[in-house]
């Protein structure tokens, strides 16, 4: 099996394990990320990426690719904050449909809601582990990651609650007002992540 990582051939292999081995080792000596991974020219299947094979799995060609570790988490934050403005706009949506009764496209706009605060907070969650960055004690404007992430789960749990309850009085007061005030406060996170990566990931 042949290994490729970026225009570099690596020594061929007939295990996919010792070639995704040698592909990391190879990245984090490049100071490099690895962001794609094709088998055969296929995205190889996430499961043989949790367990890969002893041998070659069938395959015939590894190639991967990778980047600038600083530039993927920097241009990953700016998507996140790109994003958390749509969630401040559905949200705002919420509130007005809530306030003049109309249930099923607030319903629907709120699914959008809880969809677009989950993949924020997968992405700082996740982009900080890259960036070996303590969520736990990192500190901005005066809080913590660690406050800004309780609060949030506090008021999806807060608002869980109002739509079993079906107090869409309560509901509506907690997007357009808890919810936004979160969403800065994120937005205010995403931007302090983005400069401590430019400073170093490692720093």
């Amino acid at each position: 099996m042949r290994v490729w990582i970026d225009s570099t051939e690596l020594e061929a292999t007939d295990s996919v394990s010792d070639a995704l081995d040698r592909a990391r080792a190879h990245s984090e000596d490049s100071g490099r990320l690895i962001i794609d991974i094709q088998a055969d020219g296929e995205t190889i299947d996430d499961a043989m990426l949790d367990n890969p094979p002893e041998d070659n799995a069938g395959i015939d060609e590894l190639r991967l690719t990778t980047t600038d570790p600083v530039a993927f988490l920097v241009e990953t934050f700016l998507s996140a904050r790109e994003s958390l403005t749509l969630v401040r706009d559905d949200q705002g949506s919420v509130a007005d449909y809530l306030r003049t009764g109309d249930l099923e496209p607030a319903i629907v706009s709120l699914n959008a809601v809880l969809t677009g605060w989950q993949a924020v907070g997968d992405v700082v969650s996740h982009s900080a582990e890259l960036a070996q960055i303590d969520l736990a004690n990192f500190e901005f404007n005066g809080t913590t990651a660690h406050v800004c992430i309780t609060k949030l789960g506090e008021a999806l749990t807060e608002i869980r609650t109002n739509i079993s309850a079906q107090d869409w009085s309560a509901l509506g007061d907690s997007i357009e007002y808890d919810l936004d005030e979160l969403a800065q406060q994120w937005d205010a996170l995403l931007s302090a992540l983005t400069q401590r990566v430019q400073q170093g990931v490692n720093s």
